[in-house]
């Protein structure tokens, strides 16, 4: 039998160490996470290890979330959700984000057109129909949400959840698409991976407990 107080504390434990809960569910994430060694967004030294990857066709399409210049690291969850502090890395530009959203597409067909879309509202959830599309050719970029990107309104400090979606479609003849494939990602911001130096130290106290609590029951035993 499971004793009550051994429970709570894991409980507790568990609680400071997880990641905040999304403030908004825009897209369902999609894809495979993994690395995308041919893939460098544009620049240099731009990570490459935590993609959502897809395509078909001969085509292959990704999509992530790093760090921008000296802002804190972006983490995920292994699964599509990316992890991100609010407010802006450099003060000189307080109108951008510390974060960015890395695409890339290469292959695919004559008939292949692949669109991006782009929620900028991290208040609410959207549906896929009301995100912004961004329509691209074969290539592979790193672009931040800062002022007025894309012809919207951005506040670096605003916290919740952004998302994006890269879809592959074959056209026809009259133009009609037809999805092929997709992949799709979310960036919780102000969510954090890792405790604060207060819920560190509680953590520790409640390892220290347990143990007390362990050799107590060596020696009631």
């Amino acid at each position: 039998m499971i004793n009550p107080r051994f429970s709570s504390l894991i409980l507790v434990s568990a609680m400071l160490v997880g990641p905040a809960a999304a403030q908004a569910q825009a897209v369902t994430p999609a894809g495979t996470f993994g690395s995308l060694p041919a893939a460098t967004f544009g620049g240099t030294g731009i990570p490459n290890n935590a993609v959502m990857t897809g395509g078909v066709n001969g085509a292959t399409i990704g999509l992530t979330a790093t760090p921008r210049f000296a802002a804190p690291a972006v983490t995920n969850d292994l699964a599509g959700t990316f992890f991100a502090a609010a407010g802006a890395p450099d003060l000189t530009k307080p109108g951008y984000a510390g974060w960015n959203f890395d695409w890339y597409i290469n292959g695919g067909t004559s008939n292949s057109v692949f669109k991006l879309f782009v929620d900028q509202n991290p208040a609410a959830g959207n549906s896929l129909g009301s995100l912004l599309s961004i329509p691209l050719t074969p290539g592979q970029n790193s672009w931040n949400e800062g002022m007025a990107f894309l012809g919207g309104s951005f506040n670096p400090n605003a916290t919740g959840e952004y998302s994006f979606a890269l879809y592959q479609y074959s056209v026809d003849q009259t133009g009609a698409l037809t999805e092929q494939d997709h992949v799709a990602m979310n960036v919780d911001v102000g969510a954090t991976t890792t405790p604060e130096p207060s819920s560190v130290a509680l953590l520790g106290t409640g390892f220290v407990g347990l143990g007390g609590f362990f050799k107590r029951r060596r020696k009631s035993a």
